[in-house]
């Protein structure tokens, strides 16, 4: 019997553009009088009067690699009379991504279609993927 068990799953995307709509909405340089900006546009000259609009300015690559998932396990088998096939496993989801996007996430998968629209590919204050550890215990009686 095989007593280590490890596995992990990658994902990822290459060769698209995501528009990162967060940024140019939450963080412009306009808001500089009353909320927080983006620290790139600090002291780059640009004046606070300019307006929140779509450009290519917040269109960025969507590159990247995920560890979607990764499980180690060990099976101890038989301890003692009473526990038969303990197995101790730990598991972990979504633990890192590797990406120049400076966004929440590259994987943006929020659809916020108006009128037929839709949104794929444009980012907009998504929640970011949860990031969960598991440990298990099995074991027959």
């Amino acid at each position: 019997m095989k007593k280590w068990y490890f596995a992990v799953n990658f994902n990822g995307a290459f060769g698209h553009k995501l528009y990162n709509n967060t940024a140019n909405t939450v963080l412009p340089v306009n808001n500089l009088s009353s909320r927080n900006i983006a620290k790139e546009l600090l002291g780059n000259k640009e004046s606070t009067s300019n307006p929140i609009a779509t450009s290519t300015r917040y269109l960025e690559s969507g590159n990247f690699l995920k560890l979607t998932n990764a499980t180690i396990s060990y099976t101890f088998g038989d301890v003692g009379k009473s526990f038969k096939n303990l197995n101790l496993s730990l598991t972990g989801q979504n633990l890192f991504v590797i990406t120049k996007y400076t966004g929440f996430d590259p994987e943006v998968n929020t659809d916020k279609s108006v009128n037929g629209v839709n949104s794929f590919g444009i980012e907009y204050i998504p929640y970011p993927t949860a990031r969960s550890i598991m440990l298990s215990v099995g074991v027959t009686f």
